[in-house]
Order: C-alpha cells, then structure tokens, then sequence
C-alpha cells in the first residue's frame, strides 16, 4: 500500500513555478508523459525573430539591449536558427547579467541589436518619395517654404524608419517625403501654406 502511494508521487526534473497543469482527477498518466509546465526562474530565454535581411550579419555573441524604465539589460545572442519562414528567422538570446525582475513568460520585449558601430549620420523619415526617385533625389524645401527643388541625394544605410543621407543634405533641410507620384517630372514645387 505505501509503495502504491509512492507512486503516485509526481516529480519534476527542474526547479521551477509551475506555470500550467493538464491532469484531472481520475486521470490516468503514464510514466515519462507530460502532465504540466514548469517554468524555470534562474533566467529567461528570449527568441527573436529578426527580418531576413538582416540574417549574413547576426551570429552568437552579438549583444541587444532591453530598455525597461530607466535600466538597460544586456542580452547576447546564444543561438541562430538560419531556417527563415514569412520573411523571417529565430535567434535565442540570454540577459547578461541581470535580468528585470517583472519580466513574464509570454511576454514581447523590444530588443536593439546593433549591427555595426554607432555613428553620427545625417537621416531622413522613410516616405513614399523613395518608390519614384529610388533615393537618387528629393525635393528640398527653401528657406522661405514657398518652393521645394528637386536636389540629388546619395543614400547609404537604411532601417524600417529612416533613410541615412550621404550627400546632398545638410542638417536642418526640410525635405518632401511624401509620394511623387502626381508630380511628373517637374523640378520645382510650389508650397501653398
């Protein structure tokens, strides 16, 4: 009888908060099957799916940072799984060293991922402009807002948000970004404000 009750003593390989149970009264379980989860709080794992264009430059040991409140926490990538699906491939990564305190499984944290050393670097709003000119060219707004000219540009660099400028910008230049596509091929605009 109590080598009966020993058995039904149910223990789990790790430490850990046991975050989901799947067995009912009654139930029958077999050995070695899955009756629930536990959720292992000495750290966290975090996988981030990253935009295939980006796959020839991540590998371990790259770091990201994760801003929560005024503390910055530092990650490093751990592993890459280079299958990409939708556009898109998985990396694992690990907090450094601490890790925040109310962080959740489940839970989607913004990661930055530099890619290459910071800069200072002139850069302009994504916009519609970029589908007719393809980054050649951009109309330049004047000093007095009532004209914008059309001016060669030379862009470098690019992320989701913002184009970087390598020539013909200089810092404070208003610039149309919008669409060009009712524009035709004229070199001046007129700013009705």
């Amino acid at each position: 009888m109590r080598r009966k009750f020993t058995d039904l003593t149910v223990c789990a390989p790790v430490d850990g908060q046991l975050t989901s149970l799947d067995a009912e009264i009654g139930q029958n379980k077999g050995k070695g099957e899955r009756i629930g989860q536990i959720d292992v709080l000495s750290g966290y794992k975090v996988r981030v799916d990253v935009d295939e264009h980006y796959i020839s430059r991540i590998y371990p040991g790259l770091e990201g940072q994760y801003k929560q409140g005024d503390s910055i926490y530092t990650l490093i990538i751990k592993k890459v799984f280079t299958q990409v699906t939708g556009g898109r491939f998985a990396v694992d990564m690990f907090f450094d060293e601490k890790t925040p305190e109310n962080v959740r499984r489940g839970q989607s944290l913004q990661i930055r991922i530099a890619l290459g050393d910071e800069a200072e670097a002139l850069i302009i709003p994504r916009g519609g402009f970029y589908q007719q000119t393809g980054g050649n060219w951009i109309f330049k707004v004047s000093n007095d807002r009532k004209k914008a000219y059309r001016m060669p540009i030379r862009i470098g660099r690019q992320n989701p948000d913002f184009y970087e400028v390598l020539e013909g910008l200089e810092p404070g230049d208003k610039v149309v970004i919008n669409s060009y596509e009712n524009y035709g091929d004229v070199e001046e605009l007129r700013i009705k404000n």
